[in-house]
């Protein structure tokens, strides 16, 4: 079996059009929270700004980032976050 490690754009694409709603959609539980979900939304800017200048690691880092940010929030009740398909 050939293991595929390049990663393309369509990769990255796939994952920060179902990571940016959800990330605009998350409500915050309170101020300390409202930081979190800043931080969040700003992995997520950075990550488009990463696609565009066609540097795709940087893009899944930093998407991959917001999306560790989400989701640890979510689990501790700081913010709340419609659930993934």
């Amino acid at each position: 079996m050939e293991s595929r490690s390049v990663l393309t754009r369509e990769d990255v694409l796939k994952w920060l059009v179902k990571l940016e709603p959800l990330a605009d959609m998350a409500e915050p539980a309170d101020p300390k929270a409202e930081e979190l979900l800043e931080n969040a939304k700003a992995y997520v800017k950075d990550a488009r700004h990463w696609l565009e200048q066609d540097n795709l690691v940087l893009a899944f880092e930093c998407m991959v980032h917001s999306w560790a940010i989400l989701e640890t929030a979510r689990e501790l009740g700081a913010i709340s976050v419609p659930e993934q398909e």
